[in-house]
């Protein structure tokens, strides 16, 4: 018999565990690599709320997922796969956009151009988001820098005067105006809780988008199934409508037939009206009597019956030969 040596523990272990680093490789590697999508990448001047694990959607169809978003210099790059089928010219443009009121976001590709994307990566000249906080600062210098000064100068002049020649008529909505806000500052506690239920509410809508799509979808396939079987359901309607025409021609032709029998019932419904005590009195009877007639069928398949004698004692026996 061949004994262990003092090695082979000690190889078993180390191949065990290289075994089992092996497989955590392979299954990392089958979640992180998406076979059957190709990885693409797009740059971005902010994510606008792009996240990971959010769709990359054509024409409001989802072709892939967002894989990451990470700050590259002065701007955003987002990783994001393909279905393999799906080809980007190199003029592709992506858009983020805002999937839902809950705050979902989808990364909207719009493929155009010849050949292929260089490099795998959409440029930022080919990407917008939703809003962009330079832009808005850009516009809203230029719209500032139109303003005609002096022209608002004197439309402030006016609308003082206004005001000093309404003053009695204004005096009351200022003090409206007061006590509102002096409400306001005594219901501030109340006010809080309204704003923190309104935002638990937010957070639970959020949390069951999922459930919310999921039910939206469940009813468009009870909306389909309905319009499915609408011709079924027109075509039954037809049918009673050909049914209630056909009873009714029915009546109409047997009408001189059908009066005379419902005065003949008319009349018998009279006579057992008339006679309705006689029925109770015979139905209560009737009971008795098949109460009876149970009690006597009822021991097994015979019937028990008592006849006393027809002759009595005393003529049978007689004064004087006795019983």
């Amino acid at each position: 018999m061949k004994l262990i040596s003092r090695d082979q523990p000690l190889r078993i272990g180390i191949a065990a565990f290289v075994a089992l680093g092996i497989f955590g490789v392979v299954v990392l590697a089958v979640s992180v690599i998406p076979f059957g999508a190709h990885t693409y990448q797009a740059e971005l001047t902010h994510t606008a709320g792009l996240r990971a694990s959010e769709g990359v959607q054509i024409a409001g169809v989802e072709v892939g997922e967002v894989r990451s978003v990470k700050v590259v210099d002065d701007h955003v790059v987002v990783t994001f796969t393909v279905d393999n089928d799906i080809e980007l010219g190199s003029q592709t443009r992506a858009e983020v956009k805002v999937g839902t009121l809950l705050g979902t976001h989808y990364l909207s590709l719009s493929p155009k151009g010849e050949g292929d994307l260089p490099d795998d990566t959409i440029p930022l000249a080919h990407t917008s988001v939703p809003f962009n906080l330079q832009d808005v600062i850009d516009e809203g210098t230029n719209a500032v820098d139109q303003i005609d000064g002096k022209l608002v100068a004197r439309s402030l002049s006016v609308v003082a005067e206004t005001l000093k020649a309404a003053g009695p008529k204004l005096a009351p909505a200022f003090n409206g105006i007061e006590r509102i806000s002096r409400v306001i500052t005594q219901r501030e506690g109340q006010i809080g809780d309204l704003l923190e239920a309104s935002r638990n509410i937010s957070d639970q809508l959020s949390s069951s988008t999922g459930d919310l799509v999921q039910l939206m979808e469940q009813s468009n396939l009870v909306i389909d199934e309905l319009v499915r079987r609408r011709e079924a359901i027109r075509d039954l309607l037809g049918d009673l409508g050909s049914i209630t025409t056909t009873i009714n021609q029915i009546m109409d032709d047997n009408e001189a037939k059908l009066r005379p029998m419902l005065r003949d019932l008319d009349a018998v419904v009279d006579v057992l009206k008339s006679r309705d005590k006689q029925l109770k009195g015979a139905l209560h009877s009737l009971a008795v009597t098949a109460r009876y007639i149970a009690n006597a069928t009822g021991d097994g398949p015979f019937i028990n019956l008592y006849f006393p004698e027809v002759i009595p004692d005393k003529v049978r026996c007689g004064p004087r030969a006795g019983c």
